[in-house]
């Protein structure tokens, strides 16, 4: 077939679908067993082997339909024994069958440091002398390297590790001690009065991000530094400016820009890689079923965005001029009544996200992951969308209307 006339056809098939559109959901039980082969209990009543918290972050590990989660620590907020693990899922989608969205469980890896020791959830699992040899860990992004190791970032820390295809950990890029939570503490209050600078608590690298061409991570905290306007003399979150890190994989050198939140209670969930300067972030309240009122995925350009790494300290809201943010528009609004999402099933926690294979009709599969907390009674879910490649392009406006498929 002549390009020209393929071209044409495309532009056809494509002008009478929206720009979005959501294909339908999967709900895993809060209660499933994974394949860890882990006896015994992480928390009180909480199996070492339970299917959970993996919604927190996702990549797709191709060429097939074959993905890798992360679990985050563990359930109760740090007080769980959780042998830190990403998991081997399989995902399907059929876009207007009943049953649109179908997975498998496959392998656990469980996460170690280099001498072999299992990372864990828990908060006080701390080194008191040498804080970056800390066992504990909070695996809340992923990416994978073209070689099949994984570049997990541990919102501990912060920190961002890369680990072998068995889970062993291999190297440690080096994050700017302004990123660090000086003096670690096993609670976020003993933190917060322990602390001036670094992340909030509990509150580090939420989002990690890995261009095509790989050469190109960026790691995006939840919520503004404490120095860069984050809090207030009493803990409360008042801050913007969350302070992007942005790594040449090769070399490890560095580079910082600003993402604005929509306002100082929302937070950044997950941050995924268009190309090598656009990102697809997810950003979202903290509050879940009729209450939810932001929790949107925006399109962003790092292009003419300032390097901030010079810079000590942010303000809490206006930025000077000399400063230039990422440019940022609206490209899901998660809570739009033709997705059906709204209301009283829309859970706390969209964390993941990732593309999978391009559908049969050329848009772009969407993967997104609900992170349950490791709850019994709380289902993880994976959600579906499909995205024409014009909503994608660097000139696209925002996408809608959008529309809801069976």
């Amino acid at each position: 077939m002549p390009a020209l006339l393929t071209f044409a056809l495309l532009a056809t098939t494509f002008s009478a679908v929206p720009p979005v559109e959501f294909l339908g959901k999967a709900l895993i039980d809060g209660g499933m067993t994974d394949r860890s082969g882990l006896r015994g209990l992480s928390a009180p009543a909480v199996p070492q082997n339970r299917f959970g918290g993996w919604g927190s972050a996702i990549d797709h590990r191709g060429p097939g339909d074959t993905y890798v989660v992360a679990c985050d620590r563990g359930a109760g907020d740090g007080i769980a024994s959780f042998k830190s693990r990403l998991h081997e899922l399989t995902i399907t989608v059929h876009p207007g069958e009943t049953d649109p969205v179908r997975w498998t469980i496959g392998k656990a890896i469980l996460l170690t440091n280099e001498k072999g020791a299992n990372l864990l959830g828990t908060a006080n699992m701390i080194d008191a002398d040498h804080p970056a040899e800390s066992l504990r860990f909070d695996p809340e992004g992923v990416r994978i390297m073209a070689d099949g190791t994984f570049l997990v970032s541990d919102e501990y820390g912060p920190f961002i590790d890369q680990f072998n295809a068995s889970g062993q950990r291999v190297r440690r890029m080096l994050v700017p001690a302004r990123f660090r939570c000086a003096a670690p503490k096993p609670t976020p209050q003993e933190e917060q009065a322990a602390n001036t600078s670094g992340r909030q608590s509990n509150r580090g690298f939420e989002g990690l991000a890995l261009t095509p061409s790989g050469n190109r991570l960026v790691a995006l905290l939840q919520s503004p530094l404490i120095q860069d306007g984050g809090v207030d003399a009493k803990g409360r979150r008042i801050g913007i400016n969350i302070r992007a890190l942005s790594f040449d994989t090769a070399s490890g050198k560095s580079t910082e820009f600003v993402y604005q939140l929509k306002g100082p209670a929302d937070g950044v969930s997950e941050i995924l890689a268009l190309d090598q300067t656009r990102f697809l972030v997810l950003e979202r309240d903290g509050k879940s079923g009729h209450k939810a009122d932001h929790r949107s995925l925006y399109l962003i350009d790092t292009a003419a965005a300032t390097d901030i790494s010079a810079i000590p300290a942010l303000p809490q809201f206006d930025l000077p001029p000399t400063i230039k943010p990422v440019t940022k528009t609206e490209l899901i609004d998660f809570l739009d009544p033709a997705f059906t999402l709204a209301g009283t099933g829309m859970p706390e926690k969209i964390e993941g996200l990732a593309f999978g294979p391009d559908l049969p009709d050329g848009r772009k599969l969407l993967i997104v992951t609900v992170d349950n907390d490791f709850k019994l009674d709380v289902p993880n879910e994976i959600w579906a969308f499909a995205i024409t490649p014009a909503a994608l392009a660097p000139s696209a406006t925002p996408a809608a209307p959008a529309t809801n498929s069976p």
